[in-house]
């Protein structure tokens, strides 16, 4: 994105402009911080691990809120339907990063904690 329409876009949303100087500092900022987190995952031996881990926690605790919001919607199935779409995505997602974890380090799919989710009859669609 060209600098011009990057101080439009901080001068829309924010009512202040930038100076050129101030972008380009921003700009080593980000590189910089970028630079140092991705040596800090390569250089790091398990660093890169925990990061793969804390995503797949992430997308467990998404899918257990929209088990929440499934729940708590027994009336409102535009919600539910919304939710159940999402939940597909997020279980493409996870069986996506499972399919790749075998060829990161050491880890096989069985070193990773499953969680404990129950069906019911109301979870059931049809």
């Amino acid at each position: 994105m060209p600098d011009l329409e990057i101080a439009q876009v901080i001068f829309d949303q924010t009512g202040k402009t930038i100076t050129d100087r101030s972008l380009c500092t921003v700009r080593q900022l980000i590189k910089k911080e970028s630079y140092h987190w991705y040596s800090q995952l390569r250089e790091g031996q398990y660093e890169y691990l925990h990061e793969f881990k804390e995503r797949i926690n992430e997308i467990y605790f998404l899918q257990k809120k929209l088990y929440e919001i499934i729940d708590n919607n027994e009336h409102n199935p535009s919600i539910q339907l919304g939710a159940i779409a999402e939940l597909h995505k997020l279980n493409i997602t996870l069986s996506n990063y499972f399919s790749v974890a075998p060829s990161i380090g050491n880890v096989t799919v069985s070193t990773i904690p499953e969680t404990k989710a129950t069906i019911n009859d109301r979870d059931i669609i049809v």
